[in-house]
């Protein structure tokens, strides 16, 4: 939707050790098994509703030791939603306030036009943390370590 982000990587690993490493449980990060080349990731945003990471994870047979792996990782349904909704929202009253005379110079209204922007830029830079720390999660359950923060 609005946030997404696609990853390649390749391992030198048969693709079945792949698949078994990446859905190795930990508390951060839920890997599910869709069918033997796809996978769901779920990473959960821990301090209130929103803001989850989707995976899309695809695995492809390179050789019988080299395992292609593409990630593509967006923000759940719910947050997608709720930007646009906030976009279309306060567009909307700030236009609607135009066409009934309001000075375009209002405080009310140049905040009204400039909030979604600054919203979408703040969230544009959450969703590159996030997806920094989705990234290194995966890539230390490839290599069979401990998922660091």
């Amino acid at each position: 939707m609005l946030f997404i982000k696609r990853h390649s990587l390749v391992s030198e690993k048969p693709l079945n050790i792949v698949r078994n490493n990446l859905k190795s449980s930990n508390d951060k990060l839920n890997v599910t098994e869709l069918n033997e080349t796809k996978l769901y990731g779920l990473m959960k945003n821990k301090y209130g509703t929103g803001y989850d990471i989707i995976s899309d994870i695809n695995l492809k047979y390179v050789s019988s030791e080299k395992t292609t792996i593409e990630i593509k990782n967006e923000f759940d349904l719910f947050t997608n939603l709720f930007l646009i909704a906030m976009f279309v929202g306060l567009w909307g009253i700030s236009i609607y306030k135009l066409i009934n005379g309001e000075s375009i110079l209002s405080f009310e209204l140049i905040l009204m036009f400039t909030f979604p922007i600054i919203g979408a830029l703040i969230t544009k830079s959450s969703f590159g943390i996030y997806d920094k720390r989705i990234m290194k999660i995966y890539t230390s359950l490839l290599n069979n370590n401990e998922p660091n923060k």
